[in-house]
């Protein structure tokens, strides 16, 4: 009798060694799922490439011109673009990353590309006049980006971002028509 109590203590405790198994059962087992992407409407993406390539075509033109720019208000005018065109992208890229978005490469416009491309070639009063006048026209076209993001953007945060950045941009627009005006 004593041998049959040993084989049913075992048995009873059969049951508690399944559960400390080291293999979960199968049904316990949980395969985790990935977040889902955030998604943002189309005009937010578009704003989100558009914005970060502007930043990026304004700050390499601006080098250029602290490079090349023989007057010194047009040095002085592209340190500032280098300043604040940093600073925007920064806040955009904290903005993306918050939201678990990758930014996308930042491509300059085809247009400041090509005004890039020309201005290499240039140099003195026609490089800063030619400078200048690519700063008139890339910044009303940033102008009018922002201004759909404020009007058609879905993404609050995005929105904010334009209606705060926006009078920058038309500073910007501003100071470069005061230089163009002075003829540089």
């Amino acid at each position: 009798m004593h041998r049959y109590s040993r084989w049913a203590f075992a048995l009873a405790l059969l049951p508690l060694a399944a559960c400390s198994s080291s293999n979960p059962p199968a049904m316990a087992s949980v395969t985790p799922v990935a977040p889902a992407a955030p998604t943002l409407a189309a005009q937010d993406q578009s704003f989100i490439a558009t914005a970060a390539g502007t930043d990026a075509g304004e700050i390499q033109a601006a080098n250029l011109a602290l490079q090349k720019a023989p007057n010194p208000r047009v040095k002085t005018f592209a340190q500032r673009m280098i300043d604040d065109h940093t600073k925007t992208t920064q806040q955009l890229m904290s903005i993306a990353q918050a939201k678990g978005i990758t930014m996308p490469p930042a491509t300059p416009p085809e247009m400041a590309t090509e005004q890039l491309a020309k201005l290499q070639s240039e140099s003195g009063r026609r490089f800063d006049r030619d400078y200048i006048h690519g700063q008139v026209l890339d910044h009303e076209a940033a102008i009018k980006a922002f201004q759909t993001e404020i009007a058609q953007g879905q993404d609050p945060e995005l929105k904010t971002f334009a209606q705060t950045t926006l009078p920058i941009l038309q500073q910007h627009l501003h100071m470069a028509q005061s230089l163009a005006r002075r003829g540089v």
